[in-house]
């Protein structure tokens, strides 16, 4: 199915008229997106720039979001920053806007009509928040980040279903382990347990997670869902195996794809990692919502686009937005990565049945913003640090551990 949808891509370009200009202007594109679905993603989009008569220079960062984050201000601090870079859009956007190094392209994509089947909320990820004309990044999908990934034998060996609330996992976690298995499949790296502790959150109800990350709430930081959240964090911290820590995300995934491990809390690209190991949907897996999680939580990747010195870095740049936002790029590229299309005009029929899911759930408005979207870096980074202490550090109680979290995001929001 995805192969079909990469040629139906180049097929509709090359008859177009539009690809292969004279000359093939370059655009360097930054990004982490390496592990094998991802891979298949992104091939995706720099086809379709080829096709349109682009150059694609592939910047790929192994390392991760840092190592991009790192490559892109030290191209910036130079002058000679990639002309594309990868990030998940929110604050980021707007810190870097702030400094003057991002290039508007609002004009471009209305001009084009891009914006018009582009939700409000993601587009406003793409601001600098003083300015909804000016626009800085554009959205190519959206990520739901509170999916549930479980092994169906697993399940069945142990004779359970998967939870509905974390309770219910961690009354299962005893016979789990007495049938020999992992509770829970984690990669003890600090934004995995952020992503978990978030969906923890969402499971203590939406109003809640909104109050505390969205809203501001003073009094969300001193609730007792806040301990609760923590207490809950603590039990999972017991319930995982001695290679966790410092795991990757995907080699964790293994372990539920091998059936060695319950479940595992991560992001929908996993579903698309999952069928990229030859693992059935339904049959050696399944998915669901996080435990107790009403809702998705919902955040947009994208590309930003930093100012450039040469014609001919913003002709590479406007071929890239030109493919990035063509529905038809959008729902090939989340048929590899197992993300939903940004634009709501794209087809969602192609998809897996977690990505489409989600896609419902969206256009239903069962969406909430993920924390990258609404939180600025710095209270990011404080927080996540905090969380991968209380992880690893048993003696923290979930008093003390949530009232140190409440603290910080007082002070800094």
């Amino acid at each position: 199915m995805s192969k079909q949808i990469g040629l139906g891509v180049l097929c509709a370009v090359l008859m177009s008229g539009t690809a292969f200009a004279q000359s093939a202007p370059k655009v360097e594109v930054l990004h982490w997106l390496t592990a094998g679905a991802e891979s298949a993603a992104i091939k995706v989009l720099a086809d379709g720039v080829t096709a349109r008569g682009g150059e694609w220079v592939d910047v790929a960062t192994p390392g991760g979001g840092s190592d991009a984050r790192a490559l892109l201000a030290t191209g910036l601090a130079g002058g000679n920053p990639a002309g594309v870079s990868f990030l998940g859009m929110g604050t980021e956007t707007a810190e870097l806007a702030a400094q003057g190094v991002m290039r508007d392209i609002g004009g471009y994509a209305r001009e084009k009509g891009y914006l018009d089947s582009v939700p409000d909320y993601a587009l406003a990820m793409g601001t600098d928040g003083t300015d909804d004309a000016a626009i800085y990044a554009l959205p190519v999908a959206f990520e739901t980040q509170n999916f549930m990934w479980y092994s169906k034998p697993v399940y069945a060996a142990a004779g359970l279903t998967p939870p509905t609330t974390w309770d219910e996992f961690l009354a299962q976690a005893l016979k789990l382990k007495e049938a020999g298995f992992i509770p829970l499949a984690m990669g003890a790296q600090a934004w995995q347990i952020n992503l978990l502790f978030n969906a923890i959150v969402l499971g203590e109800g939406a109003p809640y997670y909104d109050r505390l990350f969205v809203t501001h709430d003073e009094t969300a930081t001193t609730a007792p869902e806040l301990v609760d959240a923590f207490r809950i964090l603590r039990e999972l911290s017991k319930l995982t195996d001695d290679g966790a820590p410092n795991r990757s995300w995907n080699d964790t995934l293994n372990l539920v794809a091998e059936g060695r491990a319950a479940l595992q809390v991560m992001g929908s690209w996993a579903g698309a990692e999952l069928g990229n190991m030859g693992k059935v949907y339904d049959t050696d897996w399944g998915c669901a919502l996080s435990p107790g999680s009403p809702i998705v939580m919902v955040g947009a990747t994208g590309f930003q686009f930093p100012k450039l010195n040469t014609p001919d870095g913003e002709a590479g740049q406007d071929i890239f937005i030109d493919t990035m936002m063509d529905p038809v790029v959008q729902t090939a590229f989340s048929v590899q990565k197992g993300s939903i299309p940004a634009r709501t005009d794209a087809d969602i029929s192609g998809l897996s049945a977690c990505s489409q899911l989600a896609a419902e759930a969206v256009r239903d408005g069962k969406g909430a913003p993920y924390t990258t979207g609404v939180l600025g870096s710095e209270v990011r980074g404080l927080l996540t640090d905090y969380l991968n202490n209380f992880w690893a550090n048993g003696s923290i109680t979930p008093e003390d551990g949530a009232a140190e979290y409440g603290r910080i995001l007082s002070a800094n929001s």
